[in-house]
């Protein structure tokens, strides 16, 4: 088995990068936990002082941080606010890249979004409050945009393998992948909205529910 460095150590002792990789996954899990630290940080300042009335400045000083650190992690400061789709998209990714033998893309995305459901209860108060931030600052709309690109992206890439050159598969993977978007984003929206009250697991299963029609009949 071929283990790249970078990625986590699958091979074990016998593996003449163990070492390496281990040394690099522990790297990658301190730079996750700072980003993650930084991002809680910018959010809150964003909550109180309005995100366009808030500096990459103000961030790296509440953060503790310098301009250049700051920059080394965000190149922007949307991208502060979108980081936890960043995170939402790598656990999808992560679930696609452990597929079970013989798992349909549809159950496959089904497990992986519950998954995602776990992740976001688990930084609720990071997501409502950027949840919050976004709702309340037009200047984001442009990257929220992208954003739901890279997920319509990543689920009609996964689509398509399936579809192949079936007649009319082009429109109707596009089509359930908008429409999986689409409903994820009125997912966020409602369950943010009525917090506490709401429950985010039963929801995710109640709309991949209302969305299942739409699924290619390849992907089932």
């Amino acid at each position: 088995m071929e283990c790249h460095v970078g990625t986590q150590c699958q091979v074990g002792i016998g593996c003449q990068y163990g070492t390496l990789c281990q040394v690099s996954e522990l790297v990658n899990r301190r730079t996750e936990r700072r980003r993650a630290e930084i991002v809680d940080v910018a959010i809150q300042l964003f909550a109180v002082r309005g995100f366009d009335e808030t500096s990459m400045s103000d961030v790296a000083e509440a953060a503790g941080v310098s301009r250049r650190t700051l920059y080394r992690y965000f190149e922007t400061k949307d991208d502060l606010v979108f980081e936890a789709p960043r995170i939402w998209l790598a656990v999808l990714n992560g679930v696609i890249d452990d597929r079970k033998p013989g798992e349909s893309t549809r159950d496959l995305c089904r497990r992986a979004l519950l998954q995602v459901a776990d992740y976001i209860l688990e930084t609720h108060d990071t997501v409502l409050a950027g949840a919050a931030v976004v709702a309340t600052s037009p200047s984001l709309s442009a990257r929220h945009g992208r954003s739901d690109a890279e997920w319509s992206n990543r689920y009609l890439q996964l689509f398509m393998a399936d579809v192949g050159d079936a007649p009319g598969g082009v429109l109707t993977a596009t089509t359930a992948a908008l429409a999986l978007v689409a409903a994820q984003n009125a997912l966020i929206f409602v369950w943010a909205a009525g917090w506490p009250d709401t429950d985010l697991k039963s929801m995710t299963v109640a709309m991949l529910d209302q969305v299942d029609c739409l699924w290619p009949e390849q992907c089932r």
